[in-house]
């Protein structure tokens, strides 16, 4: 018996140690001080740490909910190649009594048109011939022009710095964003509402970039403090520069000079880099740019919001922006790098000026046959300037940014006029889909509205996590009291299991990443009921072959083999529900089922495979006549 119980064993520690092991980083951050946090933040391992932890909720942490609206009769408007009064009151008629009668704009729209009598292919022929091809085309507009505004949205909100916003469509034409720990609502707003910016810069040539950087060198060497506090958040030794391969920026830049005085020793501590040149002894050469260590990136941030560093780049005309994501140099190395660009200081196009971006393969015949590609198309002005900037700058390079991250930097290899331009170079056709919606996402393509804001105080929800915490101890206490006096020694069996079944579930939701809310709260709370009841049909079948005289072991293999049908019955049909609630629906419900849908099945879990466990290993050596329960 004991030797065929060793695979249970086995299970149960390792799903015990994975607990352990998935729940100790939200332990260990709940239990940090704030000091220790800047520390991890400084050097980078504290995003890494909350990449592991159980989040929580904007009810929780408090922060922002907003509800976002595209206005979609303006778009409507805007995509009309001609305008007059006839299509605008038309327009402006059917938001007026979508809005008041909680109707569909479309149907509405459509149903004007009819009534009206005017010929849309007047105003939409791009679009088609008839009244159902124009309508068509228009609700796939106004969708891509949602899934648009998400992706621009997401781009802001990741800028913003929040911890796991929320961002998601409610109904068709709706946006629901939950900033959880934000409170200053002003700039929420303007952060959502502004439009998304998409720019073209041409990257500053290697000796101009030289001489800034020198030039921010000379305004910050010799300050001890700067030097302390740069040693401090890049935690650099000489030892891990010569480990990771990183050159000087004179060697960067092919520079034979040396930045530091030669009078001083080879050998520099961090100390004398920081001293002599604070704002190059950040850098590391990567192929074909100068870049940031990830772990520096807190310090180089702090580091351009100098007044020195500010005043020298707003003379000198330019501005360093970074690439939107790090990237390991040499392959399957721990160290990543942002690309470091330095660029004029005023863009030469803006995202307003294309028509057009679209990811395909390129075309036999040319340098990129079969290769991922985008194709750009612009306006007629923004032809005609793209045609100058790249006659004027073939050699050069031009970076593409949105939402000041540079995305790309491609080199201009000709003029090229029409305004129709190619860049290519992407690892395979999905990055270059991706890029093809960021740049589509230059621009809003409808306004969107704020119908509804709230903002949770933090207080509020250190309220709600007390409340709620006292609410699981007074429900699990009084759950685990019932069953130690009705159940006896069986009782006490069965407490084990639901602790265990807590323990699972918040463990599940750390390794899932998933976000703790008050409704979620309100499921564990719900499972903390629902998951004792497998163990008590248990206990009750078993005191039903106890009392037709069968032994305690036979008696506990009859009750769990019987209980297990109606176990399975029961526990399903939750399931199935708890599926249908995530699916369907939004925010704080999703939570709840998350929560609920993990618990119940966690539940079947401990009631028949850890309990029966324990009850087999106790009875297997010994000759019970009785069995407490």
């Amino acid at each position: 018996m004991q030797k065929s119980l060793t695979p249970r064993y086995l299970i149960i520690g390792i799903i015990l140690a994975w607990a352990i092991y998935a729940l100790q980083p939200t332990w260990e951050y709940e239990n940090m001080s704030e000091e220790k946090k800047e520390e991890l933040r400084t050097s980078g391992e504290l995003e890494k740490t909350e990449s592991r932890i159980i989040r929580q909720g904007l009810d929780l942490k408090g922060g922002m909910y907003i509800v976002l609206e595209a206005d979609i009769p303006m778009l409507v408007s805007n995509l009309a190649s001609i305008k007059d009064d006839r299509l605008e009151n038309l327009i402006n008629d059917a938001k007026d009594r979508s809005s008041g009668q909680n109707q569909d704009f479309f149907s509405v729209f459509e149903e004007n048109v009819k009534t009206d009598g005017i010929k849309l292919s007047r105003y939409y022929h791009e679009y088609g011939a008839s009244l159902e091809q124009i309508m068509t085309a228009l609700n796939d507009e106004a969708d891509d022009a949602i899934n648009r505004v998400l992706e621009i949205l997401q781009n802001r909100v990741d800028q913003f710095g929040v911890s796991e916003p929320t961002i998601q469509k409610q109904g068709n034409h709706r946006i629901v964003v939950e900033l959880a720990g934000i409170q200053d609502s002003e700039r929420a707003r303007a952060l959502l509402q502004s439009t998304a910016l998409l720019e073209f810069y041409l990257v500053k040539n290697i000796a101009v970039t030289n001489e800034v950087i020198t030039q921010l060198d000379n305004a910050l060497k010799g300050d001890e403090t700067l030097a302390s506090t740069l040693k401090q958040d890049t935690k650099k030794t000489d030892e891990s520069n010569k480990d990771d391969g990183s050159t000087t920026v004179s060697e960067l830049f092919g520079d034979t000079e040396t930045i530091v005085d030669e009078s001083t020793e080879k050998e520099n501590t961090v100390d004398d880099i920081f001293l002599e040149a604070p704002f190059s002894g950040l850098l590391s050469a990567i192929p074909g740019d100068m870049g940031i260590e990830e772990k520096n990136l807190y310090a180089f941030k702090k580091l351009l919001d100098r007044e020195e560093v500010r005043s020298t780049l707003e003379n000198a005309n330019g501005q360093f922006l970074l690439s939107q994501q790090s990237e390991a140099v040499v392959t399957n190395a721990p160290e990543k790098y942002y690309r470091l660009y330095y660029l004029e200081k005023k863009p030469e196009l803006t995202g307003g000026i294309v028509d057009e971006a679209r990811a395909d393969l390129g075309s036999l015949g040319g340098g990129s046959a079969g290769q991922p590609v985008v194709s750009l198309a612009m306006n007629s002005e923004g032809s005609r300037t793209w045609s100058r900037v790249t006659g004027a700058n073939v050699g050069e390079r031009i970076a593409i940014v949105l939402d000041q991250k540079v995305h790309m930097a491609p080199s201009i290899r000709e003029k090229i006029p029409g305004g129709r331009t190619q860049i290519e170079g992407f690892a395979d056709l999905n990055e270059a889909k991706d890029l093809a919606i960021i740049l589509r996402a230059g621009a809003l393509p409808a306004p969107v509205n704020i119908i509804e804001e709230r903002i949770v105080g933090p207080s509020l929800g250190a309220d709600s996590i007390s409340q709620g915490t006292q609410a699981v101890l007074i429900g699990l206490a009084s759950v685990l009291l019932f069953m130690l006096v009705y159940y006896k020694l069986a009782g006490t069996v069965a407490d084990f299991a639901l602790i265990w079944n807590i323990l699972l579930v918040l463990a599940v939701l750390a390794s899932l990443q998933a976000t703790l809310t008050l409704p979620g709260i309100a499921g564990l709370i719900l499972t903390v009921g629902m998951s004792i009841d497998a163990n008590v049909i248990i206990f009750e079948r078993i005191r039903e072959e106890l009392r037709k005289g069968k032994t305690p072991k036979a008696a506990i293999d009859s009750g769990y083999d019987r209980a297990l049908t109606t176990i399975i019955d029961a526990n399903v049909t939750t399931l199935i529900a708890s599926l249908v609630l995530y699916q369907f629906g939004t925010g704080p419900i999703k939570g709840f089922a998350t929560v609920l849908f993990w618990g119940i099945l966690i539940s079947m879990f401990t009631a028949v495979f850890i309990t029966r466990t324990i009850f087999n290993a106790y009875v297997s050596n010994r000759t019970l006549t009785k069995l407490s329960i």
